[in-house]
């Protein structure tokens, strides 16, 4: 392996001319992985790091151990990238984005990758990376927590494998309004694994294993990076896709992906990410670094799983976000739980004052639906109104001019819908309707006359097919024919 030393360049500011710069790289799981495997592990697995690092630098650099689990890469000739993001970005999926497979275990490092300033002489180059810290959690060294570090680090190198192996999709649901569910707020992209060309499944247990580990964030960009590609050949359409609330940092990939739609401002505009509260924001100040960032260029914020732990007020006054998604576990708990009620409305109240749009996840049934309009939501998510689907929804089609309702779904007293069509914010052909009458008693009880009689659809008096299983036509229809 090629070693060099620090001593080797110059003390004084560098030559321009000789474009070379250094790259802090620390393997922030190093200690977890010598906890819950072995030292030998994790040592392999530094060496690893080393041999992909040199391989992506090119034949001119070299490398300065620091520590274990932390190394710089003096690289010269680092113009050839278009700018620091690009450059730190492409490092950190060079040497950590695959599997290190030693011993009958595989496991992934989390890996990140600093650019230090230029001109920068030996002194300076040590001060700044014995500065930079490894992110370190405290590490409980017992064997239930080395079995679910072993267990979860298993589920991620098998979802990394199957995004290289191409068996990783994204299939559609909608989020549809309440009182008229043919109207639909955006389409949410919801992630699915093949494993051993198996049927897709969800892959939440995945991604939460991931979380776990602090190797999501990769996952993530790649997500976004596909929701993107997806916006730009679909152009009436609104998509939502999650990401963890450990990715809400504004690092190089996010740097990339901010850059790439502030080139695309229709794509940004027709985006809505959904942080998750599976895990708990990073502080304040860089949240709302992320979040202005991604304000910039036009994109939408929405608070996914609300209610389901982790700081629902922190969530709220950081990310500000302009939709918020109540967590179907709430709904479910209210059923037929007078308290579980109380919460679900009092969390309703609570998003609809401070983070506009309310959307209720989970809805499966029309008593689900009801119990939803009864404690004030709007907008409703659930298998009631079509479950994830890998098939192009047809509001999606190009010679189908019907898009989506998000654009002007902050205004309480218009809905977009998919007749009577006109120019909405968004550019694209679709129309204006008015609400119903919301009131609690009369309109749940004319709906359920209207359901128990068998027509009603929109509005208007027509016969109902198969209610409870008729899905969306396409995607994009409703429950009534």
């Amino acid at each position: 392996m090629r070693e060099c030393s620090i001593a080797a360049n110059r003390d004084d500011p560098q030559d321009p001319a000789a474009d070379t710069v250094f790259l802090l790289v620390v393997i922030n799981n190093f200690d977890k992985l010598a906890a819950a495997y072995d030292q030998s592990l994790a040592s392999v697995v530094s060496d690893v790091l080393h041999r992909r690092a040199l391989s992506f630098c090119g034949e001119s650099a070299g490398i300065v151990r620091l520590a274990a689990g932390r190394f710089v890469i003096v690289m010269r000739w680092a113009s050839r990238f278009a700018n620091v993001a690009s450059l730190a970005d492409g490092a950190t999926a060079a040497i950590g984005g695959e599997p290190i497979r030693f011993a009958g275990a595989a496991v992934l490092a989390a890996v990140s990758v600093r650019v230090l300033p230029p001109n920068l002489g030996r002194s300076d180059v040590f001060g700044k990376a014995a500065s930079s810290s490894r992110i370190v959690e405290p590490v409980r060294e017992d064997a239930a927590w080395s079995l679910q570090y072993r267990t979860d680090m298993a589920a991620a190198v098998a979802t990394v494998d199957a995004l290289r192996e191409g068996c990783l999709s994204l299939a559609w649901q909608p989020i549809c309004h309440a009182s008229q569910p043919e109207c639909v707020l955006y389409w949410e992209r919801l992630l699915r694994v093949s494993i051993h060309d198996g049927p897709a499944q969800s892959a939440g247990a995945s991604i939460l294993a991931m979380e776990r580990l602090g190797l999501i964030r990769r996952m993530d960009h790649w997500v976004i990076n596909r929701v993107i590609s997806e916006l730009r050949s679909t152009p009436k359409i609104c998509i939502g896709c999650n990401i963890s609330a450990r990715s809400a940092v504004l690092d190089h990939g996010w740097v990339s992906v901010i850059a790439r739609l502030r080139q695309l401002p229709d794509v940004a505009s027709r985006l809505i990410v959904e942080v998750t509260e599976t895990a708990r924001l990073p502080p304040r100040m860089i949240v709302r670094e992320f979040v202005d960032a991604l304000r910039s260029v036009g994109c939408r914020i929405a608070v996914d799983d609300f209610g389901a732990g982790n700081g629902c007020r922190k969530a709220l006054t950081s990310l500000r976000p302009d939709l918020v998604k109540i967590d179907a576990t709430i709904l479910h708990r209210a059923r037929n739980d007078r308290i579980g009620r109380s919460r679900l409305l009092q969390l309703v109240r609570f998003a609809a004052r401070l983070g506009g749009i309310v959307v209720v996840e989970g809805v499966e049934t029309l008593p689900d639906a009801y119990l939803a309009q009864e404690v004030g939501a709007t907008w409703l998510q659930g298998y009631l109104f079509g479950e994830p689907s890998r098939e192009l929804p047809r509001s999606a089609c190009p010679d189908d001019d019907k898009g989506c309702a998000a654009p002007a779904a902050a205004d309480p007293v218009v809905v977009v819908g998919m007749e009577d069509r006109c120019t909405s914010a968004l550019g694209s052909s679709i129309g204006l309707r008015s609400i119903w009458g919301r009131t609690v008693g009369s309109s749940v009880m004319s709906l359920m006359q209207a359901l128990l009689s068998g027509c009603f659809v929109s509005g208007l008096m027509q016969p109902v097919l198969d209610l409870p299983r008729t899905p969306l036509a396409g995607g994009v229809g409703c429950w009534f024919a």
